[in-house]
């Protein structure tokens, strides 16, 4: 036993028991020391009472620790080096940060030079990234960078929404289209749950996807009641998996339908479509916007940027998938379509640094491939083209630095309808032909079907999440 002084009152304590939990005291008990040999520990700059809820913790399990004193007892357990009390500190740390005071735990963190302390209020500021964008936003690229990073670091999960329903069912099937689903377990017998209810209450929509900085973005709009009848209101949403809540964000500036969303550069980009009201099917007449959008997270705004540059240029009208099909490749968007005269597939460059865009050469000839249905546009370290003809589904590539298309490979027909997305060489996309989620292998076109959605497939999103 050791009788330890702190600022008003002394504590016999074990010093063997205290040396299991404190670096501080096992020195102390190794070594030869006056406190040692005089069995007496002048620690008279430690609060009395902190010192007590300490002891308390240590030897009894009881963590009485007010929250306005949060941060000295953090300041004494890091002293001491009691590290599994300062870990119950920080996981109470947790439970009480706020967007008012977090900053002050930060800069209290850098005063008593706590890296943990500081993780601790880091993690909360990525999990809540974009909803405390007044205070992210003001910090340096690295730093926001290194947030984002952080958002990464959770398990990742295929999930998967429907996009756009414009059939009226009954109301429970209406109900279990309106969810966001995550794929749980493994892709061979794991299982769809619902994550969370779509942010809205219609029986009829229509929307995009877009995951950025680990938030998922759904951009559209949906169908509500208005005195004379419905009609269709814009809404944007994003989702935070780590909280599992939705807030309202900035609609987009034009009213679309059908559009594609591609994130590059750290914002979202809205690119073709065409115009979004009554969701009547779409006829000779409708027309591709070329306008395009930029979606800024940290100001949630949106502004035009260069318009795509269509002439001889066309894009076939589809209620399958997003027209045109888009993707990102480092800091540069890309999309596909069909030459009007020659029947050439086409792709153009955006390059977002500039605010350019460009043709991407040489064109896929008809006599290389034909393709007269193009399903999905990807990007791996090279653009990933799938289409298809009336017998078969083909998958082609090209390779943005040296413009050269790969081998056009035929692999089985599939109804691929929805946004997919690709991971490690893998495509994940809706077989509506097979009422089934498909990964196709871009290396050796082998297909494995996932386990089925609680849901038919019809016009499914399917995107990754950390959680």
């Amino acid at each position: 036993m050791v009788t330890v002084q702190t600022s008003t009152h002394a504590f016999q304590v074990d010093l063997g028991k205290l040396s299991e939990v404190s670096e501080y005291f096992r020195a102390l008990s190794q070594s030869s020391m006056r406190e040692t040999v005089e069995s007496l520990v002048h620690l008279e700059h430690v609060p009395s009472h902190v010192f007590h809820n300490l002891l308390e913790f240590t030897f009894l399990r009881r963590f009485g620790v007010p929250e306005g004193e949060l941060g000295l007892h953090i300041q004494v357990g890091c002293y001491l080096l009691v590290q599994p009390f300062v870990s119950e500190c920080l996981s109470f740390l947790t439970s009480v940060l706020t967007a008012e005071n977090c900053e002050a735990y930060l800069a209290f963190a850098g005063e008593i030079c706590c890296q943990e302390m500081q993780e601790t209020v880091w993690g909360y500021l990525s999990r809540n990234l974009l909803e405390l964008a007044h205070l992210t936003g003001s910090l340096d690229a690295g730093e926001r960078e290194d947030l984002v990073r952080l958002r990464l670091g959770g398990a990742r999960r295929l999930c998967a929404l429907r996009k756009e329903n414009l059939t009226s069912r009954n109301q429970s099937e209406t109900d279990a289209a309106r969810c966001l689903y995550s794929l749980a377990g493994s892709e061979e017998d794991g299982g769809w749950h619902t994550e969370a209810d779509l942010p809205f209450t219609a029986d009829k929509w229509c929307f995009t996807t877009a995951v950025l900085h680990n938030y998922l973005y759904l951009i559209g709009g949906y169908r509500h009641r208005v005195r004379r009848g419905y009609e269709f209101k814009m809404a944007s949403f994003r989702y935070n998996p780590f909280t599992h809540s939705w807030v309202s964000t900035a609609p987009l500036i034009k009213r679309r339908r059908h559009f594609s969303a591609a994130v590059c550069e750290g914002s979202v980009f809205a690119i073709g479509g065409w115009y979004l009201d009554s969701l009547v099917t779409p006829d000779s007449g409708t027309a591709l916007y070329t306008a395009v959008e930029r979606y800024d997270p940290w100001a949630d705004s949106w502004a035009f940027v260069s318009s795509l540059p269509l002439t001889d240029f066309r894009f076939t009208i589809s209620l399958s998938h997003d027209i045109p099909l888009t993707t990102t490749l480092r800091h540069c968007i890309y999309v596909i379509g069909t030459v009007q005269r020659t029947g050439e597939k086409l792709v153009l460059q955006y390059d977002v640094r500039q605010d350019s865009w460009s043709e991407l050469l040489p064109t896929l000839t008809r006599t290389d491939a034909e393709i007269p249905s193009l399903y999905f546009l990807g990007a791996t370290d090279r653009l990933y083209v799938i289409g298809g003809t009336s017998s078969a589904n083909v998958v082609t590539s090209l390779c943005v630095e040296t413009g050269q298309w790969g081998r056009v490979r035929a692999t089985e027909k599939m109804g691929l309808a929805g946004q997919g997305t690709v991971l490690n060489n893998k495509v994940y996309m809706s077989d509506v032909e097979h009422n089934s989620i498909i990964k196709l292998n871009l290396l050796s076109l082998a297909v494995h079907h996932l386990p089925p959605l609680p849901i038919s497939t019809s016009y499914e999103a399917l995107f990754h999440l950390h959680f």
